[in-house]
C-alpha cells in the first residue's frame, strides 16, 4: 500500500504565537476550542493536533467559569432526568408501558 505520507511544515516561535493568540481570540469570541484551532490549522497548513497543543501548553486557553460549568451541569441533569422519565414511560422498544404487542 503506498499510502501518500504527510510532509509536516515547520513553524517558527512566532507564528506559533500568532496561532495561539489567533486560536485565544476566535475562543473568547465565542468558537469552541476545536473549531479555533481547526481554522487557525488550516490557515498555517499544519495539523489540527499542533496547534490544539500549542494553544494548551501556552496555558492561555480560555477555561468557562465556574458559574457556566454548574449552568452546563444543571442543564445536563435535567435532560437526563427528562430522558429517564421518557424511557420509564415509555418502556424498553419505544412502547408504553402496559402496552399490548
Amino acid at each position: 500500500m503506498n499510502a501518500e505520507r504527510r510532509r509536516y511544515r515547520i513553524v517558527d516561535e512566532d507564528t506559533k504565537a500568532d496561532a495561539i493568540a489567533t486560536a485565544v481570540r476566535c475562543i473568547e469570541a465565542g468558537e469552541s476550542f476545536t473549531a479555533a484551532c481547526a481554522s487557525v490549522a488550516k490557515a498555517l497548513d499544519v495539523s489540527e493536533t499542533a496547534v490544539r497543543g500549542w494553544v494548551n501548553a501556552s496555558g492561555l486557553r480560555p477555561q468557562p467559569s465556574l458559574e457556566v460549568v454548574r449552568r452546563l451541569e444543571l442543564e445536563l441533569a435535567a435532560a437526563t432526568e427528562l430522558t429517564r422519565r421518557r424511557d420509564a414511560r415509555l418502556g424498553v422498544g419505544g412502547r408504553h408501558a402496559g402496552s399490548a404487542k
